[in-house]
């Protein structure tokens, strides 16, 4: 891998660049949302992208995906993710974490946190109800990683139909990856206030 000039050989300018800009012609795969009621009220939303081709070995596989911090389905590196997978004969179900969608209102006292596989579970069981001869890849992206894997050790039911699971870019210790975003070093600690202020916003936009 040879990386492009200039912005390629920084990871501060290749995460400004994505972030803001995306990608360009950035794809948009269409989807149905699913909306699923809570035990305690919460309303957990998804989107459901069906396969666009065959799949190469002719079976009915469904990605279920967890976006990172704060993201869901509309957010462009999950669209690219959604529409590379739906060529490839994936079926797609794209979680959208609880109160970071800011058309859809909280339905209870309570959004997303760093450990909580309720609102996952929830359509991963839906999928495999809907589709009783699918068989399940599951990925997660970050924050998304640690709460599919979580997800997967909570009960040995939760492996059932599942073939593998993917972890991209995911943080080990939240309690370790917190003291090293106080950190001044490669400009961790202004990473941090970035996060803190997205998430300052999403908890002000339901108060």
């Amino acid at each position: 891998y040879i990386p492009p000039l200039i912005w390629g050989k920084s990871g501060h300018i290749q995460t400004a660049l994505y972030g803001k800009m995306g990608r360009v012609r950035s794809p948009h795969p269409y989807g149905l949302r699913k909306y699923l009621t809570m035990p305690d009220g919460a309303t957990a939303t998804f989107d459901l992208f069906e396969p666009q081709s065959e799949h190469c070995i002719g079976e009915d596989v469904t990605m279920v995906i967890c976006p990172g911090i704060a993201n869901h389905s509309e957010k462009q590196y999950i669209r690219t993710f959604v529409d590379y997978a739906q060529k490839n004969g994936y079926r797609c179900a794209v979680l959208n974490h609880l109160g970071a969608l800011p058309n859809i209102e909280l339905t209870s006292p309570r959004m997303f946190t760093y450990g909580c596989t309720w609102e996952f579970g929830a359509m991963v069981n839906y999928i495999k109800k809907t589709y009783p001869q699918t068989q399940l890849v599951v990925v997660g992206f970050s924050l998304g990683g640690n709460i599919v894997c979580k997800y997967l050790g909570e009960s040995q039911a939760n492996q059932e139909r599942v073939l593998c699971c993917v972890s991209v870019c995911q943080g080990y210790s939240a309690l370790r990856a917190q003291e090293t975003f106080m950190q001044w070093d490669q400009c961790r600690r202004f990473y941090n206030f970035l996060m803190a202020d997205n998430m300052k916003k999403i908890i002000l936009s339901h108060r």
